[in-house]
């Protein structure tokens, strides 16, 4: 018989009373969950519960949406059985585009310029492999390599997925959410040296160089580093400077007004010389770059502003927290043996002899601290540290790479308030990378297993601009009555 001609089956009424219950049920149930982890936590089933969250999340918010929430997660991992939530964050987003690509519900991968100079570097490292002979090597190589993976699989999942301005600012909006919570974990640490924050997940070590929990303290926040997080301070500074020049509305103008201060004020508590002064070459390019929309007035202005806010900032976290003096640093103890600090002068030295034992494919994905009979503190130079990983030929490209990244943001107008975002955006991410460029020169981004995804997502938001920027034309429509590309 037709399934047309079957009669109507009436409505079950205990499938629609289990349809309005289920909703309800499920609550209570996370409700009296929450409520025994909150008495008696396990940090087994936070993680479990956390999982649980994060993939209804991922599954039911759009592409876009989904890498927003990644990357507000991305300064704060929780540590696993298989390794870090970020590594299972990116791999279940990877997978879910993938399945929409598949169904038609995203647009096809296209390709970029930076493909085939990120899988090469990719197989630079497994190549290096060859030369990881020892097992405590191997055990600290492969955690490494598995994080450049998920890095190079979170970038091709970003630059395939923000395809339009819209996606872009909507993307940015979640960035912005991640800088404040990043700045104001620092803010607690210097309150907190040596304490948890979380306890099992986020705490923090007494880094200070004085009395212990008093004085000299400097903040690493969730990155557990001073130095990356004055790097990442640097180069946020400018996002945010960015958006607040191009914001639309007094509140817009205050909160990030309020939101640089902040950034300004940890890159300031990390006592660090390196960044501030990548920073300050970085803005003054940035000068450069729009000096013909300044005039002499508002130059000296902005002169004069740096200055000050420059000294006021520095006077107030020397005198009022328990930081330390970055003025008595550039000016007392920045010496140099020729054109090399002082302090990194021997480490330089050590690392560049130490390339030429494995000169063409490098010693591993692992820095080890010990070689034959000779013991090795970090290069603190990223270029030293990619060759002595994966060799000179490995160096070649990845300096390609970065090569790459800094033509193809190479801005296409001067005016930070220009009515195309991406186009004025350039601007802001080419001074990026030359303050990337200029500060990696003393530190090496690589060696921390949570802040490299940063410098990844940096990578990837400058490809996705230029994506969007030489995106093609649509195709066009078949007229009526003729065919495409017959002329009549």
């Amino acid at each position: 018989m037709s399934v047309a001609l079957r009669p109507e089956r009436p409505p079950n009424p205990l499938v629609g009373l289990l349809d309005r219950l289920g909703p309800v049920l499920l609550t209570i149930a996370a409700g009296i969950v929450l409520g025994l982890q909150f008495i008696m936590p396990d940090k087994r089933m936070i993680a479990v519960i956390g999982a649980i969250l994060m993939f209804g999340l991922a599954w039911r918010l759009d592409m876009v949406a989904a890498l927003g929430v990644l990357a507000v997660a991305l300064p704060f991992p929780r540590g696993t059985v298989f390794g870090s939530t970020n590594l299972a964050f990116i791999a279940l987003l990877a997978v879910l585009w993938l399945l929409r690509v598949s169904r038609g519900q995203c647009a096809r991968p296209r390709r970029s310029p930076l493909d085939a100079l990120v899988l090469a570097l990719f197989v630079a490292y497994v190549i290096s492999f060859y030369n990881v002979t020892t097992a405590v090597d191997l055990g600290y190589a492969l955690p490494l390599f598995v994080l450049l993976a998920a890095a190079v699989l979170m970038f091709f999942v970003i630059v395939n997925n923000l395809q339009d301005e819209r996606g872009f600012r909507r993307f940015l909006d979640f960035q912005v959410v991640s800088i404040p919570l990043v700045c104001l974990l620092a803010v607690w640490e210097l309150n907190h040296p040596g304490q948890y924050f979380i306890p099992g997940w986020i705490g923090f070590q007494v880094s200070s160089v004085g009395e212990i929990n008093l004085h000299n303290i400097r903040v690493g926040s969730s990155f557990q580093d001073y130095e990356l997080l004055s790097e990442y301070c640097a180069l946020n500074a400018l996002l945010v400077l960015f958006l607040l020049l191009r914001a639309e509305t007094m509140l817009h103008r205050l909160a990030y007004g309020a939101l640089l201060s902040l950034v300004l004020f940890v890159l300031f508590a990390t006592v660090t010389r390196g960044s501030v002064v990548a920073l300050a070459a970085g803005v003054v390019y940035l000068i450069w770059i729009v000096r013909r929309r300044l005039s002499f007035v508002t130059l000296v202005t902005v002169g004069v502003a740096m200055v000050v806010g420059f000294l006021s900032m520095n006077y107030y976290v020397a005198n009022f927290t328990r930081s330390g003096n970055l003025m008595t640093r550039l000016a007392g103890s920045t010496k140099f043996v020729g054109v090399m600090p002082a302090d990194r002068a021997g480490i330089w030295m050590q690392a560049w002899g130490r390339i030429f034992e494995h000169p063409f494919i490098g010693h591993g994905p692992y820095y080890s601290a010990i070689s034959g009979l000779r013991t090795y503190l970090w290069p603190h130079n990223l270029y030293l540290f990619v060759a002595n990983n994966v060799g000179f030929i490995g160096l070649g490209i990845f300096l390609s790479l970065l090569w790459t990244l800094l033509r193809i943001s190479r801005p296409r107008t001067d005016d930070l308030r220009h009515g195309d975002f991406i186009h004025s955006y350039m601007i802001i991410a080419h001074v990026q990378m030359v303050v990337f460029l200029i500060d990696e020169t003393k530190i090496e981004f690589m060696r921390n297993g949570n802040y490299q995804f940063q410098v990844w997502l940096m990578f990837a938001l400058i490809t996705a601009a230029y994506q969007i920027t030489h995106a093609p034309p649509a195709p066009a429509l078949v007229p009526a009555g003729g065919l495409p590309g017959i002329r009549r």
